[in-house]
């Protein structure tokens, strides 16, 4: 009888300790995907950051351009 309950226990025991390994490793994977998620959205937000400075730089060279332009339009009409 103690043999027969001690397989019993040791089957409930591996039962168990196979279930929180399954879920200890689906838990590791989701924090992969999470700490890439997060990795990809800095990424993003980087990028997006230096689109904007150059944004802003283009916008500032058209200004200029545009008043060299009006400046000469001016000049030329003698206005």
């Amino acid at each position: 009888m103690n043999t027969r309950l001690s397989i019993i226990l040791l089957s409930i025991l591996l039962a168990t300790t196979s279930g929180c390994s399954h879920h200890h490793r689906h838990a590791q994977e989701m924090d992969a995907r999470l700490e890439s998620a997060e990795d990809n959205a800095a990424t993003a937000r980087l990028r997006a950051d230096e689109a904007m400075l150059k944004a802003e730089q283009a916008q500032r060279a058209a200004d200029e351009a545009n008043e060299r332009a009006r400046r000469m339009v001016e000049k030329a009409t003698g206005k």
